[in-house]
């Protein structure tokens, strides 16, 4: 069963191996009968709800199965908008194909850039991985503008951010936490820091110790507001976060110490 894929620690390879020896369609198929069946679904209220919760109009995706590990999920690769924007995946994908093959258009990450690459057939002998770090992906545009499903297995990486992309200048043009409480977080700090909450400090102390970078940082630079000498005291710990960007923003801070 498709759901024993993202129940342990399995590698990329290993999953998309597995894949190969899987009817996908029939998979997918009895991963919807399962949504079907939940409670949640019984009350056309809580139905409304957790089809909002598990769907994505603006990028036609519908969340099948999540663990702690990843996720399965279906979209339609439909023709692209040629004004809308590209987005990073974190972590590893496989990408799979149910009803036809379709194809992918594959990009190198920089720092602030993206660098065209090749474009790839995914069909059911030939899933796709795809490191996020390294590599941002796009559905190619359907031949005859068909609309085709296509199927991804995530391994989730919850430190990293998903970056944004201009898609005719391929530049960096924002970036969003994927790790939602990350999102709660640092809207929380950034509010506190707004209303000059006494209490702030308290809670930046706390979340100092924060896995992502973006939140570590948020709240180390309202610590240093208070007490530039004490906080300094945290550097060591958000180098352990081994974040170049976060690296070369503490360097300057602590020459100047």
């Amino acid at each position: 069963m498709i759901k024993n894929l993202i129940s342990g620690n399995f590698s990329p390879e290993y999953i998309a191996k597995e894949i190969k020896t899987l009817d996908m369609t029939a998979q997918v198929k009895q991963l919807i009968s399962h949504l079907n069946t939940q409670p949640s679904f019984a009350e056309a209220q809580s139905r409304r709800a957790t089809i909002m919760n598990i769907s994505n109009p603006h990028t036609g995706t519908l969340l099948l199965h999540c663990t702690s590990i990843g996720n399965i999920s279906i979209s339609t690769a439909a023709p692209n908008n040629t004004l809308s924007p590209l987005y990073s995946v974190p972590g590893q994908s496989i990408l799979f194909a149910l009803d036809q093959p379709f194809e992918v258009q594959r990009y190198a990450r920089h720092e602030h850039q993206l660098e065209k690459l090749d474009s790839v057939i995914v069909d059911p002998e030939n899933p796709l991985i795809i490191d996020g770090s390294r590599t941002l992906f796009d559905y190619a545009p359907a031949e005859r503008e068909a609309t085709r499903l296509t199927g991804r297995i995530n391994l989730l990486d919850r430190s990293a951010d998903i970056s944004v992309f201009d898609r005719v200048s391929l530049q960096k043009i924002a970036w969003l936490p994927h790790d939602e409480s990350a999102a709660r977080f640092l809207v929380s700090l950034e509010l506190l820091e707004t209303l000059r909450d006494p209490g702030g400090s308290k809670v930046a102390e706390e979340l100092v110790y924060h896995y992502h970078p973006a939140v570590a940082w948020k709240a180390f630079q309202m610590l240093y507001q208070v007490d530039p000498h004490k906080a300094l005291n945290y550097v060591p710990l958000l180098r352990k976060l081994k974040n170049p960007r976060l690296d070369n923003l503490l360097s300057p801070l602590e020459q100047a110490a």
